[in-house]
């Protein structure tokens, strides 16, 4: 995982084998950070991986994981591959929930936003789930 988290444009993407039940709690785990010039790896992305696997750990949430999604990209990259899958994932319905420690890693700028609300309108709709200080919600999303 750490070479992934090394280099601008790296991604790792990473299926969970549940059984094919219909979980309407099931949820992708999605991840984007930056790598600077002089950093050896993206910070964002390691703090948003912990942070977010300790939350799932805590809220006992570990059996709806249906996936985990890295992009070390920037967020005006609409074509990050982790992003892409994870897209996939969602129009196939392997989840309707999406999980980001940081909604930074999804939307933020007007192209980001428009791309989200797009996938939005084509599932027929997501959950978009954050977490702060220990608490889930979902986002108001487009609605």
């Amino acid at each position: 995982m750490l070479d992934t988290l090394m280099k601008i444009g790296a991604y790792r993407v990473e299926h969970f084998d549940f059984d094919n039940q219909a979980d309407p709690s099931a949820f992708g785990f999605y991840i984007r950070g930056e790598k600077t010039a002089t950093g050896a790896y993206s910070k964002d992305a390691k703090a948003q991986l912990y942070a977010g696997l300790m939350l799932i750990l805590a809220k006992q949430m570990i059996g709806h994981l249906r996936g985990i999604y890295v992009d070390v990209d920037s967020l005006e990259n609409l074509q990050r591959p982790a992003y892409r899958q994870m897209k996939i994932d969602l129009q196939t319905g392997l989840f309707k929930r999406i999980f980001v420690p940081d909604v930074s890693a999804l939307m933020g700028t007007p192209r980001a936003n428009e791309d989200v609300r797009q996938l939005f309108q084509m599932v027929g709709g997501f959950e978009l789930m954050i977490c702060r200080d220990g608490d889930c919600t979902p986002l108001e999303l487009f609605g």
